[in-house]
């Protein structure tokens, strides 16, 4: 099995995972995107929206709004998502490292790489492998708890978070256009991940209950396996 089998698999459950936030016409802004990295990390997304929403009550709309709020104003608007202090002082980073090396948005979406990405404080891979897929557009599948949660409960075993993604992401490309078929519409590669992470995350929330399968889980991976 690969990860392309498993899309398909999940794709035949009937998985509720349209209104996932970070896919493309949900409402969140290219701004939104970036900074719910870091607000989303040891918290679930009802805080870190509660978090953007009260952002966006204060107009603090793009890089610059952002940089020229004062720190406790800041830690103040995004408390609902917990340990605010520490998050103040990475979105902070992020924003002066982004406008120092790209001076906008447009022009990191374009260029940002990985590496460069993995070097500011507090990004790991999967907050920059969000970054890239679901702000820039590149053709990188996102993975997280939940996939590795799937992945263990499917038999396998992984070494790090590399790994674990390639096997997911393998096949993909490959059976990109059978997939859209599935789909009932035609997507770029980096959507198609996309879609695949919305859908493990939509599996995740109906099936575990931490870190165990509940009885639909249970029966949901036997259709999986089959």
């Amino acid at each position: 099995m690969n990860g392309s089998e498993i899309f398909q698999k999940l794709l035949s459950l009937n998985l509720k995972f349209d209104d996932f936030d970070w896919l493309s016409g949900r409402g969140l802004s290219e701004f939104e995107i970036l900074i719910s990295v870091i607000l989303t990390q040891n918290t679930n997304w009802k805080n870190a929206l509660n978090a953007l929403l009260n952002l966006r009550k204060a107009n603090i709309s793009n890089l610059n709004d952002l940089r020229n709020l004062e720190n406790s104003q800041l830690a103040n608007l995004i408390k609902t998502s917990g340990f605010y202090n520490t998050k103040t002082k990475r979105l902070k980073n992020l924003t002066q490292a982004v406008l120092k090396q790209f001076a906008n948005l447009d022009n990191f979406k374009e260029n940002v790489s990985r590496e460069w990405l993995l070097n500011i404080k507090g990004l790991g891979y999967e907050s920059s492998d969000a970054i890239l897929n679901y702000l820039c557009k590149r053709e990188i599948l996102v993975v997280d708890s939940y996939t590795l949660r799937l992945g263990l409960h499917l038999g396998y075993e992984f070494e790090d978070y590399e790994n674990l993604r390639k096997f997911f992401q393998s096949g993909i490309e490959k059976d990109a256009h059978k997939i859209c078929k599935l789909l009932g519409k035609k997507y770029e590669l980096y959507e198609l991940y996309q879609i695949f992470h919305a859908l493990i995350v939509a599996f995740a929330k109906e099936c575990f209950n931490g870190k165990n399968l509940n009885y639909k889980g249970k029966y949901y991976l036997k259709m999986i396996l089959s």
